[in-house]
């Protein structure tokens, strides 16, 4: 028999991914609700974080009449890994939101990052977070719209050390650690980190410490996708404060610099006004595998890595595809047209 600690872990692991619509569409929701009145500084930002989008992903207009019509629509969430960097970054938590609007609800799942896959255009078999470095975001989305045969109508990256400036500038999070642990810096400072069992506040270097320790965890990245998640769901409840609205400008800053989106400002209102009571409603579609230990050719050696079962991922593309609405014959390179989407009522 399970123990009550036991159980209660699990509840609070079902009560995190419920929550955890992703720290990326939720600061473009927030942007949205809060650009009205801070017009200036969102145009600035906006233009700021779109910078670096490829030429190829800059046009969303297709998306513009989905939007208008309150179609489903779909994100693409990734969080870059604080070591490296520039395009060497592998994708430390990759998640993906689908949101209906008419449902009133949002799904999310997280791909492991350990899940072997081949890369595309070759025969290298890679862990899937390998894919961002080795072909950008362009050629993830695409590996991702052909993974979970849906297709991503909008992405948002975001560095991970941004979240120290993100965390102290909202005053610091609430979490409750399943265990007690230590943990280097951001400075690589050994042990510099020191969490206790339990519930505590953690300033922005603790927050990065406590979202980034995988090796001391007996769940390993699983653990570790929780805790981020708590995280996530800890800084939302901080930005949605009052004392975040009146420090908005603060919070712009320390997230400039981190975040990359190919959504346009009157994108980001048009989701945040009409989008919004889909956020009442957010279920995790888990994915079901095993672990082992796999030779990796270009590695030369034998790598942890991870599979889902098949009968769980295709459970997982059919949740996802009827949550958008899509035909069950319609392919993902077709759904870009709004008119390919039908209700399943």
């Amino acid at each position: 028999m399970r123990s009550d600690k036991h159980v209660k872990q699990e509840q609070k692991v079902k009560r995190l991914k419920r929550i955890a619509l992703g720290l990326g569409l939720l600061i473009i929701l927030i942007l949205g609700m809060l650009a009205g009145y801070y017009a200036n500084e969102v145009r600035e930002f906006l233009s700021d974080v779109n910078e670096e989008t490829p030429e190829e992903l800059r046009d969303t207009s297709e998306q513009d009449k989905s939007l208008r019509e309150l179609h489903p629509i779909s994100f693409l969430i990734l969080g870059l890994d604080a070591e490296g960097a520039g395009a060497s970054r592998r994708s430390d938590s990759i998640m993906v939101a689908t949101v209906n609007p008419e449902k009133e609800s949002t799904k999310i799942i997280s791909i492991p990052r350990d899940t072997l896959i081949t890369l595309p255009n070759s025969n290298t078999q890679e862990k899937f977070n390998a894919v961002y470095p080795e072909v950008g975001i362009t050629g993830l989305i695409d590996f991702v719209e052909d993974y979970l045969t849906i297709p991503i109508s909008f992405y948002a990256t975001l560095n991970f050390e941004g979240l120290v400036d993100l965390v102290d500038a909202v005053g610091g999070i609430t979490v409750d650690a399943p265990f007690a642990f230590t943990v280097q810096d951001s400075e690589e400072t050994a042990d510099a980190i020191v969490i206790e069992e339990g519930v505590q506040e953690l300033n922005g270097e603790e927050a990065l410490g406590y979202a980034r320790m995988r090796k001391q965890d007996p769940r390993g990245d699983f653990g570790r996708q929780e805790r981020q998640r708590e995280v996530i769901a800890a800084v939302i409840d901080e930005l949605v404060s009052v004392n975040s609205v009146t420090n908005f400008t603060n919070i712009l800053d320390a997230i400039r610099p981190n975040l990359q989106t190919n959504m346009s400002g009157q994108q980001m209102i048009t989701v945040a006004t009409n989008y919004r009571p889909a956020a009442n409603t957010i279920e995790s579609v888990t994915l079901s595998g095993e672990a082992s230990y796999e030779y990796i050719e270009r590695y030369n050696q034998d790598l942890y890595v991870w599979n889902p079962y098949d009968d769980s991922l295709e459970e997982a593309r059919s949740t996802l595809r009827t949550h958008l609405e899509l035909d069950s014959g319609t392919d993902v390179e077709d759904v870009e047209n709004p008119d390919d989407l039908s209700g399943d009522e």
